[in-house]
This record gives structure tokens, sequence and C-alpha cells, in this order.
């Protein structure tokens, strides 16, 4: 294949893939709207867009799936059937067969034939008697002159180009359509209408080039770090010009992390229709409430969340909201609803899954984390009931009597606690009986670059998040006193638990002066406990090495403006760590 088909193909699976990223939720608003004309002719021209790049390259059963789809939809426009269920099934499943065949292209091969049972099901949509409620066709224009569904259809593939492939479109040729301003002469524009608003110019860039340019914009961070570090024996000329790279580098970094943002829509995209397939599955009645899909972050962390956010979206609908008859009788509409929520706070991105469900029932909690031997009776015991939900983020954990294709296995919520503390982030659980749950993901905005608080411990020195740091002070031993397992010292009024970072590291305490940074994790504040703190940092995050990848506390490395190593520390982990010192401790 020659250069110019692949970045044709290229092309069309871009776009492709942007329009089928969009279609599954607004087949799910047109389920709950079916009399909205204009949404179900978005959907039409969804699949028919689709069809068209298809045909122009050849691939026929990516052409006939899109192609039965668009029938039953063009029956459904021009009042032949209503959008009902079954419509709604049929088409969802054409979307899902779209997805594979796409994925199929993408990785080289050609696509898959459609299973007949759908192709089948979307034909006999077409067999059916005439549906009392239709739908009205649309208005292509002003002035009450309308357009009829084949002269539609015809206008469409004359605009995107009659793209058919052998074999499909077969038995049904569209009439040629006719002029577009003898169909739909436009009505006049006000004298008083503002100018249009020119659309911003986009350029297709290659994923791995916009990785090459943060990693090259990283090493360029590191070069300032390190001639910002010889301010001393440097000249004020030569400062005056470390400060303008200083300036400019920032607003580099600035500009190419913008670049590499991306809409967490991308992700959120999928949910409605994802809750609905698990809901029909089990019997219940979803619906999903979306807010803040446009809240931007990094693109690796918007693939990275699209795994763990479905594990929670699938636990929601399966264990969290009830079935319509028990929700009925607990007063609650038959229908479930899920939020999920984005927002931005400072440098971190805030989602919130949350459902009306049933809640968690921390003592049933307590009893199957006995019982499948994750935790002893003994400690358990001690366990307030806020601690017992958390539980569940242990492996092996599941409230499930019964191993399902959903749920029972024992397998999800640990996997989804762990995934979130490898990108930096951390993961809250909070229900109430009978009011429903909701799971709360914090993540930093970039996984490239860090702001920093740069502490030494030991003789070495680490890198702690800077964005949770709320204050730091000099240590007085004379006020620690014992909590249980915890050293609390006063600050500002309230008790403060301390993490010891020499105990981390498995050293015995430093004598002398000791600092304490005072830091957010999760609902409660923590110090940890430094020698020295040195100072604020911008550090490049750099990948583990596979002797401490996994290691509680640690996210990543990076290197400090003399050429050393620093850790960066996972505050989640090292406190997780001094809940159990003897699971906890890193040595090396």
């Amino acid at each position: 294949m020659s250069s110019s088909d692949d970045d044709i193909r290229a092309d069309f699976l871009a776009e492709a893939g942007e329009i089928v990223e969009q279609l599954a939720g607004q087949l799910i608003a047109l389920e709950r709207a079916p009399q909205d004309g204009a949404l179900l002719n978005a959907v039409f021209r969804a699949f028919h867009t689709i069809k068209g790049g298809a045909g122009f390259l050849m691939l026929v059963p990516l052409v006939e799936v899109c192609h039965a789809a668009e029938d039953v939809l063009n029956a459904v426009r021009n009042g032949r059937r209503a959008f009902d269920a079954a419509v709604m099934d049929a088409v969802l499943h054409a979307v899902d067969a779209v997805q594979t065949m796409m994925a199929e292209v993408q990785a080289g091969a050609a696509p898959s034939a459609a299973e007949p049972a759908l192709l089948a099901a979307l034909h006999a949509l077409l067999e059916a008697p005439r549906a009392a409620a239709a739908v009205a066709a649309p208005v292509a224009g002003g002035g009450g002159t309308t357009i009829s569904d084949d002269e539609f259809e015809a206008l469409l593939d004359q605009l995107h180009g009659k793209q058919g492939a052998p074999g499909a479109a077969a038995g049904r040729a569209a009439p040629a359509a006719p002029p577009i301003a003898a169909i739909a002469p436009p009505p006049p524009v006000p004298a008083a209408a503002p100018p249009a608003k020119p659309e911003a110019e986009t350029v297709r860039v290659e994923t791995y080039k916009l990785d090459q340019l943060m990693n090259l914009v990283g090493e360029l961070v590191l070069v300032r770090n390190r001639l910002k570090a010889l301010k001393g024996e440097l000249s004020e000329a030569a400062m005056r010009s470390v400060g303008e790279l200083d300036a400019i580098t920032r607003t580099l970094q600035g500009t190419v992390s913008q670049v590499r943002m991306q809409p967490i829509g991308k992700v959120f995209a999928r949910f409605p229709k994802l809750a609905r397939d698990i809901a029909r599955q089990l019997g219940k009645q979803v619906e999903v409430v979306l807010e803040g899909e446009e809240t931007e972050l990094d693109k690796n962390l918007v693939e990275a969340l699209a795994d763990p956010l479905v594990h929670m979206v699938r636990n929601s609908v399966d264990h969290g909201v009830e079935m319509p008859e028990a929700r009925v009788a607990a007063g609650k509409p038959a229908t479930g609803r899920l939020w999920l929520r984005a927002s931005q706070q400072g440098d971190r991105i805030r989602i919130d899954i949350r459902d009306d469900g049933a809640g968690i029932d921390a003592e049933r909690v307590r009893a199957k984390a006995i019982e499948k031997g994750l935790i002893d009776a003994e400690s358990a015991a001690m366990l307030p009931a806020a601690d017992c939900l958390q539980l569940i983020f242990l492996p092996g954990f599941s409230t499930k009597d019964q191993v399902s294709d959903l749920s029972g296995r024992g397998v999800g919520m640990d996997v989804v606690m762990s995934r979130i503390k490898r990108l930096g982030g951390s993961v809250e659980l909070d229900s109430q009986a009978g009011a429903g749950t909701t799971l709360r993901i914090l993540v930093p905005l970039t996984l490239a670059v860090l702001a920093a608080l740069i502490v030494r411990c030991n003789g070495r020195r680490f890198a702690l998040p800077l964005a949770p740091v709320s204050d730091v002070f000099v240590l007085d031993e004379r006020e620690l006193r014992r909590d249980g397992r915890w050293d609390v010292v006063p600050a500002r009024g309230a008790p403060l638990r301390l993490v010891h970072l020499d105990r981390w590291l498995g050293a015995d305490a430093e004598a002398g002066l000791r600092h304490v940074v005072v830091a957010q994790v999760g609902d409660e504040r923590y110090g940890i406990v430094v020698r020295e703190v040195v100072g604020r940092e911008e550090v490049v995050v750099k990948p583990l090495g596979a002797s401490l990848r996994g290691l509680a506390g640690l996210s990543g490395a990076t290197v400090m403006p003399d050429g050393r190593i620093a850790l960066i520390l996972d505050l989640a982990g090292l406190v997780a760590a001094a809940r159990a010192p003897a699971e906890g401790t890193a040595r090396g």
C-alpha cells in the first residue's frame, strides 16, 4: 500500500473514530427523546459518513453494517417505525461492530464480516409494520420547503460522495439528487446578524511526535535546573540569560502541556452505553448523567483512566443500583441514576462516580473480609465503619456470593486502586446505606512534569508532590505523644498524625533537628517527618526501574540538577505503609 493510501486510511480512522465516540452517547440521548428529529438526523449522518469513507477504502463489511443501520434509521426518520427498544438494541450492536472493525483496520487487518444475526436483526426491523409513533421528516430550509427522505439521503451522497462498495447497498437505488438550491432555498439573513465566527484551523499530529516533544521539553527543564544551580558561579550577564531561559522554558512547557490536553469527555462518552448494556443484562434500569466533560487533562491520563473508570461504572451498576422493584419498594424511582463528574482542582483533576443505589453495608464488608481471610477478626473489630469500607480495595475482596460474567471473582477494585496510584493519584470511597455510594479519584493534570518539594532524610533526597502540601514546621519533640500506632503532635489546634520517613526507609531515626511537612491525603492531614526541607523544584517524572516498581510509597524518580537521582514519594502509599508498617517497609 502506498504512503498516500496509508494517509487516507489514517485520516478515515481518525475522523470515523471521533464520530463513533459521540455516536453511542447520541443514541442514548435519542432513546430518551425519540421525537428529536435533529438528533436522529445526526445519528443517521454519522453512519452515512462512516459508510462513505469505508466504501472509498473498499472496506466492504464496514459498509454493509453501516448501510443496514442507516436503512433502519431512515425508516424511523420517515415514520415507517418508531425508535423503540428493538431499534436501539440493534443500532447499538451495530456501533459495537463498527468499533470492532475499525480496530481491526487500525491494526492493519481487513475487517471481519458482521455477525449474520446482527444484519438479520437490522433487516427484520425494516419488515415490521408501520409504527404508530413517527418522527417528522427533517426540514431542510426556510419558508416551509421540505426535503423527502430519499432526496435527503441522495443529497448526502452528493455531498460526501457515493462510496458504495461491491455487494453493498444492493437492492436500493436512490434517485438523483436535485440541485441544492432547488431543494432548500436558504432564508434571507437578517441585517443585524453577526458575522460567522471562523473555525480554528487544526493539524493532525501523530501521538509519538507529541510524546517526543514533551520528552525534549523535560530534558530542557533538567538543563535549566542545572544552570540555575550554578548561579553562584555565573556572571551577572550569564544569570540574566539563565533567567530568560527560565521564562521561555516555563512558557514552552505550558504550551506543550496544553497541546497534549484532551477533554475527559472522550472517556466519559462510552459510559452511558456501557451502563445501559450492563443494566439490561441484569434486568435493571440506569440513567447516566455526565458533568464536566470539557475538563481537560494530559492525553496519557485520559487513556490510562479508561480501564479504572470502566471497573467503577461496572461495579456501580452491578453492586450499587438496586433492581427496579427493590427501588420502588424503597420509595425510589425504578430507574437508578449514575453520575460521572469531572472538575479541575489546582493542578489536579477530580473525578466523582456516584450512584443513588443501596449503598455499602460496612458490617457486611467487615464480615466478608474476615470470611475471606483478608483481615483477622481482632483487627477488623477495631476498624471504624469508614475504614471498613476501604477493605473493598483489598485484592481478592468481593461481596458477591456467586461468580458471574460481571463480578464475584474478587478482581476489580484492587486493580482500580493500584492503577490510580501508579498515576500518582488517590481513590476515596464514601457510602451511605440506602442513599448511594461515591468513588472519588484525584489525579495530577500531567504525568510529565511535577511541582515538588525536595526533602532530605538519612542522607538521601526525595521529591514530595507539592500540590497537597499546606505547611512546613520544625518538630518539637516535647509535644510528641502516642495515639494507638501513631505519633501525634498538635498542629493548628488539631492533632496531626506523623509518618516517619526514616522508619519507612527501615533506618534509625536521625539525631538533631527534624521538620514536618503537612500534606492532605484523602480527607485527613498527615505530617511527613524528614530531616531537612531543601526547597521547591519542578521535576521531570521518570518511571521506576523493575526493582522498585510497585513498592508502596514510591511513584517515580527524577534527575536532580547535580545529575543524581531522587525518588518521588507517593503520599497515599506512605500513609498506607504507616498503617501496616510490617508490610510497607522500603529498604535500599
